[in-house]
């Protein structure tokens, strides 16, 4: 079934989540520094981070989940970029986050839950350190939450050494709804975040069931890529047909992954995803046919070739979690 037949069999859901709704304003931090803005979501038009445990367990997104815009979040890229456009707020030990977020619909109302990752993007579905959350009623629209960072907190992540991302969600059954930003902790001594020094989080088991998963997703990926108008839309399309070969897109998801099929078309953004650590060395093995790798030998040299790309426990913030196979 081509995407258009797709898309026109559930657009009478598309009203649902045609707008955006959840999505993060901004992140106050320290007195006096730079506000965070929400990772790769944009705040104008109708955009909306999803935030979906089935899907991050699934193998089809990164643990701060997609927008309906650009897909999958690449928390590494995305991190590095605010970085460089100093819009990465201040945290310390103990400290408070004001975060500003833009209600919309009842689908983007709270209660949020909201999590930290120190290392920026290596603990999945749900290995980050709940946060303290303050939430005051939505006024004019938006909803304020006050965060209280850990007493003990050490953010590792990204090249600076010193970030941690933050992810707060709400239980909405057309999303969940929320999203993702990177805090910068001042009273810390950053960590040295090298190839070499970095421990890659790939076990052999690990590395053997990653394998399994891009095997078993290559085929929606490549249907992504030759269906798709443009490098574009890839990184949505993409997502479309993972979710439909995981049987997740049904009712109101199947809603969303139309919605950002159809906006996508008329948007301009980084839309195609880079695969990147072990999850991407692993689908390329198994893209050029290289069937021993799964093998205990071939996800030993899998293990050995994501050493040094960036696929770390600490601090790199590009896991294994939704890398995929694309092509231009």
């Amino acid at each position: 079934m081509s995407s258009i037949v797709r898309i026109l069999s559930i657009a009478p859901a598309l009203l649902a989540v045609a707008h955006a709704q959840g999505v993060i304003l901004s992140a106050q931090g320290t007195k006096g520094s730079v506000a965070s803005l929400g990772l790769q979501v944009q705040t104008t038009g109708n955009d909306a981070n999803i935030i979906n445990l089935q899907e991050i367990n699934t193998n089809v997104v990164n643990e701060c989940g997609r927008t309906l815009l650009a897909g999958n979040i690449d928390i590494g890229e995305n991190t590095e970029n605010q970085l460089l456009n100093k819009t990465v707020t201040s945290v310390t030990k103990g400290s408070t986050v004001a975060v500003s977020i833009d209600q919309v619909s009842a689908d983007g109302a709270g209660p949020y839950t909201c999590d930290l990752d120190p290392t920026g993007n290596a603990e999945g579905a749900t290995g980050q350190i709940p946060l303290n959350v303050t939430e005051n009623d939505a006024a004019s629209g938006k909803i304020a939450l006050t965060l209280t960072m850990p007493s003990d907190l050490a953010c590792i992540g990204a090249s600076a050494g010193n970030v941690c991302t933050v992810r707060c969600f709400n239980s909405a059954a057309a999303g969940p709804f929320g999203g993702c930003f990177a805090v910068q902790q001042s009273d810390t001594t950053p960590s040295a975040n090298q190839a070499a020094t970095i421990t890659t989080a790939q076990t052999l088991e690990g590395i053997t069931a990653q394998i399994a998963s891009n095997q078993k997703d290559l085929g929606a990926a490549l249907k992504s890529n030759a269906e798709a108008a443009d490098t574009t839309a890839q990184g949505t399309d993409a997502i479309k047909e993972l979710l439909l070969s995981e049987g997740i897109a049904t009712g109101a998801s199947a809603a969303a992954v139309a919605s950002s099929t159809t906006s996508s078309a008329a948007t301009k953004s980084t839309a195609a995803k880079k695969g990147k650590g072990a999850a991407a060395a692993a689908a390329a093995a198994a893209a050029k046919g290289a069937t021993g790798a799964t093998t205990a030998k071939g996800a030993a040299a899998a293990a050995e070739n994501a050493k040094g790309n960036a696929a770390a426990t600490k601090g790199n913030n590009n896991r294994r979690r939704g890398a995929r196979v694309f092509m231009a």
